[in-house]
């Protein structure tokens, strides 16, 4: 019975150790099929982090690129902004150079007005000359006239001398003017000649700085296109990159799977073991292996986890670093339309510099004055329209030709070896060469000249030259040292003709103080001694025929000295002071009180400006003048006289006016002639002298003297006295 229990129960145990089996058998082929996917997840794990390894390598490679091309952008950037910094210095130096050729247009219009203003000055210097030339001419006639009638027009020939004077000196300031006209258009010449070089050697820096801003420009072009290449490949690595981390992702996402699967797995074979080992020690040594394939599976899961850790730190990585990429490539982009919009300003500022470029080029062919540019072999490589009108050479003709084409054969050494001193640092300054034209003609040049150096300022590139045609002038010239010289002849003659004519009429003064006095002092002495010894013998009308001889005696003993007084003037010196004319005149007045006694007169003298002359002769024009107007104003029931002056711009015309009986304006002419009276003696005493010393003193202090009248409406009497004199 105990045998059949124990029997019973050993079948069941067996039975139970059978199923026990069963299902360690299955947990087994689980475990196996756990280990084939743990083995294939390792083997799939190997080949995320072989292709993890070479995404690494790729993007090591990429983050290699990406600083390579970081620091080609920094380079390009500094390059830029160099370039930049350049562009600034070029847009200031451009804008200087804009305005001190602005300033140099204002100059040279300046300088132009000025020469125009010269030139008109010259012209009007020639007409004067011209003038005085024919008036010289006129006054040679009336040398001739008056050495035909020497005693009447002894003051014509005074008054010639006078005018002659005068053409000397208007003559000395004409020279002088033209002398300071030359001196201002040299220093004009010297003022352009320095703008010219300063407007080439800026022109030059210009086309060097055009020249290095468009190869910086390809460099910079060239530089955009591999940075756009490599941006595409970025992006291209990029997207492969995103695909990449997708699919480890979506292995990490199925491992978290099997290890969650794993770990349940794990604590119901712990709960098997435990089962076992109460069940049956002979499933001690199964589980003993199943305990340390349970720990090697926990390493392994250990490893996996690890793995994750670092697959998922990678995965972070990757991200930071995709972030960082997705920052640069921003920043690229950035720098690529900022480098876009400085090409563009650079291309604008091209064309700016393009434009500047044409202008001064249009600028140096329309300028007016000839400019030429040769090398240091004198080979011509720039030559302007105006050179071309010149010479009667087109540019084309002369290009690339020696200077020596330019020179007559027979100066062209001498003047080969003064340009040629241009090269040792000699400038031409206003140096004077003749040009042949192509017709034959020669044109006679100033020269100014300039170096155009390299930029270290040591060697000489070309040589500029602006060049003045004086050729006009210098026939001018010619004409006016003929003309002097003509002039000087003249004068040499008609000074030996005046001294003639002078010892001629010193002569006659003696004469008529001598010769024709003692005539005179017989005829009043005879005369007196009928008058005292023989009166009883005459009867009445022989009395009278005495008193006639001698009143006409006595008469021509004041003719003679009024003659001697008008001869006198012209030979006597000035002696120029200030005159307080209204002091003048109230003393001039006080002679004639015994005269204005008893009469009804009205004397308004106005203000009276001051002048500079020979205080005893102007004396002298007033009292002639005065003593005329009381004269003339005898027979009027109330004499009104007026004294005054009017003040010009170049003179100081003084004026006497009254209401006296007048003359006829058609016999004007002869009030200021010697001897020449239009009213009768028995109206009005007088010689007809006293006018005539007017006009000589008035002449002598280079003025005039005229009169308006109307008969029975009194007469004005007009004399002017020129500025210039008193400033002089």
């Amino acid at each position: 019975m105990a045998k059949n229990i124990a029997a019973d129960v050993l079948i069941t145990a067996n039975k139970e150790l059978l199923i026990q089996n069963k299902k360690k058998g299955e947990l087994a082929a689980e475990l196996i099929i756990a280990d084939k996917e743990l083995a294939f997840q390792n083997k799939e794990k190997g080949k995320r982090a072989k292709e993890l390894i070479v995404a690494n390598k790729e993007l090591a490679f990429q983050n290699r690129e990406k600083g390579k091309r970081a620091e080609e952008l920094i380079i390009a950037n500094r390059e830029l902004a160099f370039q930049n910094k350049e562009k600034g210095k070029r847009e200031a130096e451009l804008i200087i150079a804009n305005k001190e050729l602005a300033f140099q247009n204002r100059e040279k219009v300046k300088r132009a007005v000025e020469l125009m203003q010269a030139n008109k000055e010259l012209v009007i210097q020639n007409d004067e000359k011209g003038k005085r030339a024919a008036e010289l001419v006129v006054a040679d006639k009336e040398l001739l006239f008056q050495n035909e009638e020497k005693v009447k027009r002894a003051a014509e020939l005074i008054v010639a001398n006078k005018e002659l004077a005068y053409q000397n000196r208007e003559k000395e300031k004409r020279a002088d003017e033209l002398i300071i006209a030359n001196k201002e258009l040299a220093f004009q010449n010297r003022e352009k000649e320095k703008r010219a070089d300063e407007l080439i050697i800026a022109n030059k820096e210009l086309a060097f700085q055009n020249t290095e801003k468009e190869i910086k420009a390809n460099e910079l072009i060239i530089a955009n296109n591999e940075l756009t290449f490599q941006n595409r490949e970025k992006e291209r690595r990029a997207d492969e990159l995103i695909l990449a981390n997708k699919e480890l992702a979506f292995q990490n996402e199925e491992k978290g799977k099997r290890a969650a699967e794993l770990v349940i797995a794990n604590k119901e074979l712990a709960y098997q073991n435990e089962e076992k080992e109460k069940r049956a020690a002979e499933l001690i040594v199964a589980n003993k292996e199943l305990t340390f394939q349970n720990r090697e599976k926990e390493k392994r899961a250990d490893e996996l986890i690890l793995a994750n850790k670092e697959l998922a730190f990678q995965n972070r990585e990757k991200e930071r670093r995709a972030a960082e990429l997705i920052i640069a490539n921003n920043e690229l982009a950035f720098q690529n339309s900022e480098k876009e919009r400085r090409a563009d300003e650079l291309i604008i500022a091209n064309e700016d510099r393009r434009q500047t470029n044409e202008y001064l080029e249009n600028l140096l062919n329309c300028a007016n004055a000839p400019i030429i540019v040769w090398n240091p072999k004198y080979e011509i490589t720039r030559f302007n329209g105006a050179f071309e009108i010149l010479t009667g050479r087109t540019e084309a003709e002369v290009l690339g030709k020696s200077l020596e084409i330019l020179f007559p054969p027979s100066q062209r050494k001498n003047y080969m070896a003064i340009i040629k001193t241009t090269l040792e640092g000699i400038r031409m300054e206003v140096v004077e060469f003749n040009i042949l034209h192509i017709d034959g003609s020669i044109r006679i040049l100033l020269w100014n000249s300039a170096n155009i150096m390299t930029p270290d300022g040591k060697t000489p590139v070309a040589t500029i030259a602006q060049l003045h045609d004086i050729t006009q002038r210098k026939q001018t010239e010619e004409e006016i040292k003929n003309l002097n010289e003509t002039l000087e002849q003249s004068v040499i003659e008609r000074t030996k003709q005046l001294e003639a004519a002078n010892k001629e009429l010193e002569a006659f003064s003696y004469s008529v103080s001598h010769d024709l006095r003692a005539p005179l002092r017989h005829i009043n002495g005879f005369v007196d001694l009928l008058m005292k010894n023989n009166a009883l013998q005459l009867d009445e009308a022989g009395r009278r025929y005495l008193n006639i001889i001698a009143e006409s005696s006595s008469e021509m003993g004041d003719l003679i000295d009024a003659l001697l007084t008008f001869s006198r003037l012209s030979r006597t010196e000035l002696q120029r002071t200030r005159i307080n004319s209204e002091n003048l005149v109230d003393k001039v007045l006080k002679k004639f009180s015994d005269e204005l006694e008893g009469r009804k007169i009205e004397i308004n003298i106005l203000e009276l400006d001051d002048i500079m002359g020979d205080e005893n002769l102007i004396c002298q024009v007033w009292v002639n003048l005065i003593s005329n107007a009381l004269k003339y104003t005898r027979n009027e029931a109330k004499a009104i006289i007026e004294i005054g002056c009017q003040t010009e711009p170049l003179q100081t015309v003084f004026y006497i006016q009254d209401n006296g009986v007048g003359f006829d304006m058609k016999y004007a002419y002869k009030l200021f002639g010697v001897f020449q009276r239009l009213h009768k003696t028995r109206e009005f005493e007088g010689i007809g002298i006293g006018l005539a010393n007017v006009e000589r003193i008035i002449l002598r202090h280079g003025g005039k003297c005229w009169a308006e009248s109307e008969v029975g409406h009194g007469a004005r009497f007009y004399f002017s006295i020129p500025k210039l004199i008193v400033i002089s």
